[in-house]
């Protein structure tokens, strides 16, 4: 029989499982996503700030936008711009004024022409992924302030009510709307390549059908399509908005195939992180401080989640670039491989490739990132396993494509780079 404490653990327990569906892991315990106190990238920032250590001077139309990025370490050249009206800045957003994104392995930046703040999303060990703004005008001290009403978007049913990141593909009409009845997509790394960048802008090699580049138009059959024209870099639109007012001239097929695949996994490890956390807290209401392993179904969904991460991991499924003949733009294809960590023999998980898939190695660099450190041991102990057994054994899960010498480089790479492999 269970003591009268037990039985008010199980009680707590069993009413926490029945309500799941009604919301995600974010907002219950231990993690109380609303309540909990922020630490990451930014709140470091924001510290050195504070002390005076670092200056956010305004420069130029884009303001703050140079001197933020500098200071988090993201490279201006993963630029990509979006003319859809699918963000907070709707109202400001058009082929007039595309929003740029910028991306590092942990942190998200956007910037509209005229904007008032920019916008960022971080990753963080204990919320997954938390938003803020950053005042543009000179006279408001640099501050990023956390902003939780972008959960309205960034929190619900497209990111499985978890805090989370949206990459759309939406057939725009002239001013940027999404025409709601022609559909739209979620892009990850297996979204077809014909359904991607849908009121988006697209510059660099790349051949074949994609809905970047231009506005939808309706055929007889009464189908939608997109008539987008190639561009070698933004000067392609200098009749539509300022390209110089830009960072760099560029919306790059490399930056933006690597920021799907990363957005893909950034989400999935977010999602898995929460989850568990809040399963092993029900573990202990049952089990005691004092342990007693996981429950049984505790453990059958960390080793789900550990199999869907690690086959994410490994481009599972990932949509095959054969005879697109892309190529990254060399700025960003040296920008994106300094962030990634490079082996005694030059490998790196970084080097991207743009011919058969997005990187030369078919694993993911996310496994380096801040978000897979942060897993709960139990569950990243769970992935690490998996990716031994297919990497070191070559036993890989169905649908998972590599030559003999990529598992090896992999192999020795992660032996190489990545603790606890």
């Amino acid at each position: 029989m269970f003591a009268p404490r037990k039985l008010l653990s199980l009680w707590l327990v069993l009413t926490v499982v029945a309500g799941i569906s009604a919301q995600g892991f974010a907002d219950r315990a231990p993690t109380l996503y609303r309540k909990a106190v922020d630490d990451n990238a930014i709140t470091a920032l924001n510290t050195r700030l504070q002390a005076g250590e670092l200056q956010l001077p305004v420069a130029g139309r884009s303001g703050r936008l140079r001197a933020l990025l500098a200071a988090l370490a993201v490279p201006e050249s993963s630029q990509t711009l979006v003319f859809s009206k699918t963000s907070l800045q709707r109202h400001r957003i058009s082929r007039q004024s595309p929003r740029a994104l910028y991306f590092g392995p942990d942190v998200y930046v956007g910037w509209v022409p005229g904007a008032a703040v920019l916008e960022v999303a971080a990753g963080d060990a204990r919320l997954g992924l938390v938003f803020y703004t950053l005042a543009q005008d000179p006279e408001v001290p640099p501050v990023l302030r956390r902003d939780d009403s972008c959960l309205s978007c960034h929190g619900g049913e497209r990111t499985d009510d978890e805090p989370g990141l949206l990459l759309r593909s939406v057939f725009p009409d002239d001013a940027g709307d999404p025409i709601a009845s022609a559909g739209e997509a979620d892009v990850t790394l297996s979204s077809p390549l014909e359904a991607r960048w849908g009121g988006w802008l697209v510059t660099g090699a790349f051949e074949g059908p994609h809905r970047g580049n231009g506005t939808a138009v309706r055929e007889d059959g009464g189908r939608w399509r997109v008539d987008g024209k190639r561009a070698a870099d933004l000067r392609a639109f200098a009749a539509d908005f300022a390209v110089g007012d830009y960072l760099v001239p560029t919306s790059d097929i490399g930056a933006l195939l690597a920021l799907e695949q990363q957005v893909t996994v950034h989400n999935l490890l977010i999602r898995a992180s929460l989850q568990v956390r809040t399963l092993l807290v029900w573990d202990r209401a049952l089990h005691g401080e004092e342990g007693g392993g996981l429950r049984e179904s505790t453990a059958r969904i960390v080793d789900r989640l550990a199999r869907q991460i690690a086959e994410t991991l490994l481009f599972r499924d990932e949509a095959a670039l054969a005879d697109r003949h892309a190529a990254p733009a060399p700025a960003f294809a040296s920008a994106f491989l300094r962030q990634w960590p490079v082996d005694a023999e030059g490998r790196s998980l970084g080097k991207l490739d743009l011919q058969k898939r997005v990187f030369e190695l078919p694993l993911s660099p996310m496994v380096h990132a801040p978000a897979f450190a942060a897993l709960p041991l139990e569950l990243r102990e769970a992935v690490l396993e998996r990716l031994r057994i297919a990497l070191g054994k070559g036993r890989f899960p169905g649908g998972v494509v590599m030559t003999a010498d990529q598992r090896l480089s992999l192999h020795a790479h992660l032996q190489a780079t990545l603790e606890g492999y």
